[in-house]
């Protein structure tokens, strides 16, 4: 473990060197061809990104083939700073070689940082697995090492074994606070940042749902997103779609005070959060095309302030409280 805390270590004082070399939003490749199978025009979509200034993505080695539409990116004479992850429950270094190695041919280089998630935290193996990454690390295979998934008391684990977790990627939303339950304050200690994704729910805050009627059936649930953070809209306001509405209004009357959208409002929430409470860190936003890119634009140069804060809290005392939800990931692995 010698080695481990030195790396740690090392993280730490890069990590204190250089916080602004971070994005604070990072673009979500996970859906980039949901819509079309032309991945030509997916890569227009990276560029496109890129050229506007958002060169960081985030990609996984389990979402198809997303690496190598950031490899393409690349082809075309782009640099992108690249995080992905490494999801497995196989503990050997030989499988964590591999994954590697597949992800860097892919991408044309060595990813920025590898995001471990480990399916069952019944297996007590993932801390092994997880020091094969700083090992990697170590010979230049990846830059640095994150977590993505993990609850507070496995992170400690990681963290307290010496692996150098840079960051812990995690679902955090107006609708879906599990970040509070202890994340937060322990990544404000430790200096861990949070790469928070979910942070307009899959569309659903957004002003697309401002006024509108409950929608009924799966049909109306348009995307992959769509269905996964219904649930969270749906445990935060008990099923009340009025008191969700409650929540898009003081979200408007926000974005009406800052000329933005109720989406950007949204993510700049998130981030007030992880700034304030946490360690900081970054919000990916999901895209699939360059429909929302002026938004996007308009999100890095949002800052939300303390009578927006109160405004939100407000409404959200009034649906289900996070100390009811458990920690990171908690429902999803059914604890």
């Amino acid at each position: 473990m010698l080695l481990l805390a030195l790396l740690a270590s090392a993280a730490a004082e890069e990590a204190c060197a250089e916080p602004q070399s971070e994005p604070r939003i990072v673009i979500g490749c996970w859906q980039l061809l949901e819509r079309h199978a032309d991945e030509a025009r997916a890569v227009d979509t990276l560029q496109a990104y890129f050229d506007a200034g958002f060169t960081a993505y985030d990609t996984a080695d389990i979402y198809g083939r997303s690496e190598t539409l950031i490899g393409m990116l690349r082809e075309r004479g782009r640099a992108p700073v690249v995080y992905t992850k490494y999801v497995t429950q196989d503990a050997s270094i030989a499988n964590a070689r591999a994954i590697n190695a597949a992800s860097r041919r892919a991408l044309g280089a060595a990813p920025e940082m590898v995001q471990f998630h480990w399916w069952d935290f019944g297996d007590a193996r993932f801390v092994q697995a997880a020091a094969h990454l700083a090992t990697l690390q170590n010979e230049g295979a990846l830059a640095q090492v994150a977590a993505c998934n993990f609850d507070t008391q496995h992170l400690r684990e990681l963290v307290d074994a010496g692996v150098p977790i840079r960051a812990n990627q995690v679902q955090y939303s107006l609708l879906d606070r599990r970040p509070e339950n202890g994340m937060l304050h322990y990544a404000r200690e430790k200096g861990i940042r949070l790469a928070c994704f979910g942070t307009i729910g899959g569309g659903w805050l957004s002003d697309r749902w401002l006024g509108a009627p409950r929608p009924h059936g799966r049909r109306a649930q348009r995307t992959v997103s769509m269905r996964m953070y219904h649930q969270p809209l749906e445990r935060w306001s008990g099923g009340d779609w009025d008191l969700f509405q409650d929540l898009l209004r003081a979200a408007r009357k926000i974005a009406d005070k800052h000329a933005s959208t109720i989406a950007n409002v949204a993510a700049a929430w998130v981030l007030r959060q992880i700034d304030t409470r946490g360690a900081g860190g970054w919000v990916i936003v999901g895209v699939r095309d360059t429909e929302h890119l002026d938004e996007h634009k308009a999100l890095r140069a949002l800052a939300l302030d303390d009578d927006d804060d109160a405004a939100l809290a407000a409404v959200l005392a009034r649906g289900r409280s996070p100390a009811e939800d458990g920690d990171i990931w908690s429902f999803e692995r059914g604890r």
